[in-house]
């Protein structure tokens, strides 16, 4: 089978759903194709998973990793890549969190590693970040907010939890804040508010805003959507692409010809498949200067505060911003903290929960006195327990790489990924322990783990404005083609400490505009539909 198309999307997730209902609203005609099957909610809440029946959608896959440079306990000596594969991409997967990336770090030049500096500056990534918030009904305070400029939140915040307001006592208020998520603080259309039953990775109703409740309802019957296709390599002549090949679920090939393509897959796939194509040109940093976000995990336990671990409005509704910006004027690099009022709402055996839960009892036990019984030292000690995690900045450092390491019989690439921890993971723990410290004498701060990644797959596809540091140029146009472009995280020339997927949807909405305004451009006093 050929199949001729106007705009040609790869991947289904959030950035390709987004791109193709902004294409749409300027005329183009699009053919969405997702290596995924169209699995409902219902469907994933029978099976209690995300997992595809197609064989060329194994998940998830581990690469070697070196152990953690610091702390008590490791969770393993692998790096795990676990993407959803179906309708509606990794969103169906996600907790929601949307914060913005820090204007600061479009700015940003290089520390130890490449340049971080993004071709477009924040002033210009401003108003689609406010067009992304409204499109996707995201719960925020257009007040309390991380620093200065517009804000427009559809969606009020969540209600602060106990464990914010204990931790605003070490942190302060103006650095507790109203993380911006989607799940929504309030019904929206058919979505309910969250039921803050803290299962975002699987929402047992559906409220958790993806690109299946979201968007896909308003184009579903405007795309031409071909579902359980997967892309296998892109053909290129003449400084443009001119196909590409897909296999279906009975392993048979077709050919895909279009005006334009954009790769929309996550941020590891996108980098393979442009790897696994004979004609791409393979610039110096396709699969190089891969980033992700490690984090560590601080349990504390304090007095005098009740913070009532376990109790919350939603899975997370605060966020630490005494580290944003940087960390220090010697370190360059930024945190993001995490107020996890849920974890000790997890079942045994999921995140830190036992670790943290043995030291309160063990605390509990060594402080009970002979006027308090076991019962009240249990219970002052629990509410007074805190559990933070921080997202740490990453540098894009050459040779931490994306690589082909093989091509399963199904036709799937398997990747091989080089990452290692920051050389200053534990400068930033000591800095944070010490805050803590400083600010709360005679609390126990312990260590609980660390972890290589956190999910945000950056970087192996670099947005830079010469081909020489880059793959791609500030329009997400690749190198040497001038109808390829690229929207996934692969294309973060940096990594802020910030979850990456509202930035994502900015870059969509932005592209989205520029693929329609070149359209257009195309023929004099004429639109995108009638090019010939």
């Amino acid at each position: 089978m050929t199949v001729d198309a106007d705009l040609c999307i790869l991947g289904s997730g959030i950035a390709g759903m987004l791109l193709a209902e902004r294409a749409l609203e300027h005329g183009r005609s699009v053919l969405l194709v997702e290596r995924g099957t169209r699995l409902s909610f219902q469907a994933r809440r029978q099976q209690g998973s995300h997992d595809d029946p197609l064989p060329f959608n194994e998940s998830p896959h581990f690469s070697k990793h070196e152990p953690q440079p610091v702390g008590p306990r490791h969770r393993g000596r692998e790096y795990p890549f676990h993407p959803v594969y179906n309708l509606g991409g990794s969103t169906n997967h996600f907790y929601g969190n949307m914060p913005r990336i820090h204007p600061a770090h479009f700015e940003r030049g290089p520390f130890g590693g490449a340049d971080r500096r993004w071709p477009i500056p924040y002033d210009e990534m401003e108003r689609f970040y406010l067009q992304a918030e409204q499109r996707l009904y995201v719960s925020g305070s257009s007040e309390r907010t991380p620093f200065s400029g517009r804000f427009a939140y559809p969606l009020p915040p969540h209600r602060p939890s106990p464990s914010d307001r204990a931790t605003e006592l070490i942190f302060g208020a103006e650095h507790v804040m109203p993380v911006p998520n989607v799940r929504p603080s309030q019904s929206i259309g058919d979505r309910p508010k969250c039921c803050a039953a803290n299962r975002c990775e699987l929402c047992p109703i559906d409220s958790k805003g993806t690109a299946l409740n979201t968007v896909f309802p308003a184009i579903q019957n405007q795309i031409d959507l071909r579902s359980e296709w997967l892309a296998i390599e892109v053909h290129c002549g003449g400084g443009a692409a001119t196909s590409v090949t897909v296999l279906d679920a009975l392993n048979e090939r077709h050919e895909i010809f279009a005006r334009q393509f954009v790769i929309a897959c996550n941020g590891i796939d996108s980098c393979l498949l442009l790897q696994r194509s004979t004609d791409v040109p393979k610039h110096a940093s396709l699969g190089r200067y891969y980033m992700d976000h490690p984090v560590f995990d601080l349990a504390i336990h304090g007095f005098g505060f009740d913070a009532k671990p376990g109790y919350g409005d939603s899975a997370q509704t605060g966020m630490i911003t005494a580290f944003f910006e940087e960390v220090a004027p010697n370190l360059p690099v930024s945190l993001l903290g995490e107020v996890k009022c849920a974890t000790m709402a997890n079942n045994a055996g999921e995140g830190n929960r036992d670790a943290i839960l043995y030291d309160i009892i063990r605390r509990g036990v060594d402080s009970r006195g002979w006027r308090m019984s076991l019962r009240e030292a249990f219970r002052s000690t629990w509410n007074a327990t805190l559990d933070l995690w921080f997202l740490v900045e990453t540098q894009p450092l050459e040779d931490n790489t994306v690589s082909i390491g093989a091509i399963s019989p199904s036709g799937q690439a398997i990747p091989e990924i080089s990452l290692r921890y920051p050389t200053y993971l534990p400068q930033c723990i000591e800095y944070v322990t010490a805050y803590i410290r400083q600010r709360m004498p005679g609390a126990e701060v312990r260590l609980h783990s660390t972890y290589p990644g956190s999910h945000h797959w950056l970087g192996a596809t670099r947005m830079a404005d010469s081909v020489e540091m880059g793959c791609v140029d500030r329009d997400l146009r690749y190198y040497g083609l001038d109808n390829l472009f690229v929207l996934s995280g692969s294309t973060f020339p940096s990594s802020s400490s910030a979850n990456p997927t509202l930035t994502l949807a900015a870059l969509a909405l932005r592209l989205g505009d520029f693929l329609g305004e070149i359209a257009s451009a195309a023929i004099p006093g004429g639109d995108a539909t009638s090019m010939e």
